[in-house]
């Protein structure tokens, strides 16, 4: 059985966009590899498609001011003609609408070879955004929108209810075994017009391996990034982005009593407000690309803040439960059902600075339930999340596809 995973980079994202999955399946004797259009990693197994930047980025400009998004790309078509494609019995796709394939070529791509696509993020469901936040449009038609400009795929002009359209009309064509991470991404894709004829979706969530993220004397104040004197650290993202919520956790942060002891660590290339920086002791790792220093990071922390107005599944969460940390988030967002609040993870109300500076006040003063919901939340991600249960589900249902492809022959 030849698998080949599709996706617009290798490394960026590796854990859960088809790199680690494809080298998995390798190290188990199966003839796995990958197709990217951005290549970093040195692996033979991993097919780079030919790409000219600068007709890249003139696609990229055309689509912004015809207020089109993912419809010209040309990789889609060097895929179909690919050794590692036509040799493939199966074919899965990851994040496809990164500037990679276009729209168009779906119908193609997915109906040549039996097909496997995971679905990130609701960005199929909609005429244009990621992730729709309190907006119910997406659900019959679009139009009207007022986010076009500070979306991910920016447009000059509301194009949304004709991209709306077309992905309904485009996806119509194909039914694809469907993947998702969460409960969450699988009532959107049951519920949305364009989706909801699909007949196979699988709830896959992602994994990590825990073994490497706990510290090895189990001790944290050992943590590579902690001071002596330090009697709570907090863990976080800086981002920029309205959508990670930092505005929240800054506002909450403004909120606490200075005199508590608390370290901040953060990640992320956001800029900290100057008067956070002068109210706590605070490292700024910045971006990090190396996974060691990320386990180092949670590995530092007590408790991890992410109040993000929307996910699709939080693989930081996981990865800080990985690491015995708190998570704090809000609820109604797939955070609560990922970090399984209020058992493991704390959901406060949407939006509400005061719920995470009440939460985090509340943690000071009981460092025993720090440490009881990180080891529950540990427990959680060794029976929800493991990386060898991730390849495990994957193996399953590529053997069963296998097998309906073998019968109908």
């Amino acid at each position: 059985m030849n698998i080949v995973e599709v996706n617009f980079a290798d490394l960026v994202g590796h854990v859960f966009n088809g790199y680690d999955l494809h080298m998995a399946l390798r190290q188990r004797g199966y003839n796995a590899g990958q197709i990217v259009m951005d290549k970093r990693s040195n692996s033979d197994s991993v097919k780079c498609l030919s790409r000219d930047l600068i007709l890249h980025h003139q696609i990229r400009e055309f689509e912004k001011v015809n207020s089109i998004s993912n419809y010209l790309y040309p990789y889609g078509e060097e895929i179909l003609h690919c050794e590692e494609f036509l040799k493939a019995d199966i074919v899965h796709y990851h994040i496809l609408h990164n500037g990679m394939i276009s729209l168009l070529d779906y119908p193609r791509l997915m109906n040549a070879k039996r097909a496997v696509w995971t679905v990130h993020d609701p960005w199929i469901v909609t005429g244009n955004c990621v992730h729709p936040l309190g907006c119910d449009k997406w659900e019959d038609g679009c139009g009207e929108c007022g986010r076009i400009k500070e979306s991910d795929f920016e447009l000059d002009d509301d194009n949304t209810a004709f991209m709306w359209e077309q992905k309904k009309l485009i996806l119509a064509q194909v039914d694809p075994h469907i993947v998702v991470a969460s409960a969450f991404m699988k009532n959107y894709i049951e519920k949305s017009p364009i989706t909801g004829h699909f007949s196979n979706i699988h709830v896959i969530p992602f994994g990590v391996k825990t073994k490497e993220y706990v510290l090895a004397k189990g001790k944290r104040e050992e943590g590579k990034f902690r001071q002596g004197k330090d009697k709570i650290v907090i863990g976080f993202r800086a981002d920029n982005a309205e959508i990670k919520g930092c505005r929240y956790l800054y506002e909450a942060l403004r909120k606490l009593d200075v005199n508590a002891g608390i370290r901040l660590i953060c990640v992320g290339s956001g800029i900290v407000p100057a008067d956070i920086k002068g109210r706590y002791q605070t490292t700024e790792l910045g971006w990090v690309d190396k996974e060691a220093e990320m386990m180092d990071f949670y590995q530092s922390c007590d408790i991890f803040l992410m109040p993000s107005l929307a996910e699709s599944f939080g693989m930081m969460a996981v990865e800080a439960m990985a690491s015995k940390c708190v998570v704090i988030c809000f609820r109604g967002t797939v955070l609560e059902e990922v970090t399984n609040a209020p058992d493991c993870g704390i959901a406060v109300e949407y939006l509400s600075a005061g719920g995470i500076a009440s939460e985090i006040t509340r943690l000071i003063k009981h460092p025993e339930e720090i440490r009881r919901r990180g080891e529950k939340g540990f427990e959680r991600v060794k029976q929800n999340y493991e990386f060898d249960a991730y390849v495990n589900k994957h193996i399953e249902l590529y053997e069963e596809i296998w097998k309906q492809e073998r019968r109908a022959q």
